[in-house]
C-alpha cells in the first residue's frame, strides 16, 4: 500500500502536466483548423489607414465606427453569399453582396440645423445640430 502512494506521487504530476500541455497545443491549433475548413468568398479589405485601430491607444470615434463596419463586412460576407437564394454563379453572388455592402457604407442623407438660443445671462449662442440617415433601403432609417 505504501508503494502505491509513492508511485502515485511520482507518476501522476508529470502525466498531469503532459495532458495540460497537450490541451494548450490543441487550443493553439484549433482556430487554424476552423479557418481552414471555412469557405473564403470574402474579398472585402479594411483600408490601410484603419488597420491599426484595434491597437491604437485613443482612436477617433469615426475611425472606430468605420473600422467596425469593414470588419463586419469581412465576417458576414461569406454567409451572405452562401445564403443568397438565386441560381446565379458564385461570382455573381459575390458581386451582388459587395455592391449591397458598398451601398450601405455611406450616409444617404445628412440634415443640419442651426438655431439661436438665448442664455439666462442674456447672451445669444448658435446651436448646431446634425442628423445622419443610413440605409434608406428600409424605413424608418437608422441614424443619429
Amino acid at each position: 500500500m505504501l508503494h502505491l502512494k509513492n508511485l502515485a506521487r511520482t507518476v501522476v504530476p508529470p502525466l498531469k502536466n503532459s495532458i495540460q500541455s497537450e490541451g494548450v497545443n490543441i487550443l493553439r491549433i484549433a482556430p487554424a483548423a476552423v479557418n481552414v475548413c471555412c469557405r473564403t468568398y470574402a474579398s472585402h479589405e479594411i483600408p490601410d489607414r484603419l488597420k491599426d485601430i484595434p491597437t491604437s491607444g485613443n482612436p477617433r470615434f469615426f475611425d472606430m465606427v468605420e473600422y467596425f463596419f469593414h470588419r463586419a463586412c469581412q465576417v458576414i460576407e461569406d454567409k451572405l453569399v452562401e445564403d443568397m437564394k438565386s441560381r446565379v454563379s458564385i461570382e455573381e453572388k459575390k458581386k451582388k453582396v459587395a455592391g449591397i455592402l458598398q451601398l450601405m457604407q455611406p450616409c444617404d442623407h445628412i440634415l443640419e440645423i442651426q438655431f439661436p438660443l438665448r442664455r439666462d445671462s442674456g447672451d445669444y449662442e448658435m446651436i448646431l445640430g446634425y442628423r445622419a440617415q443610413h440605409s434608406s433601403h428600409r424605413t424608418p432609417t437608422k441614424g443619429g
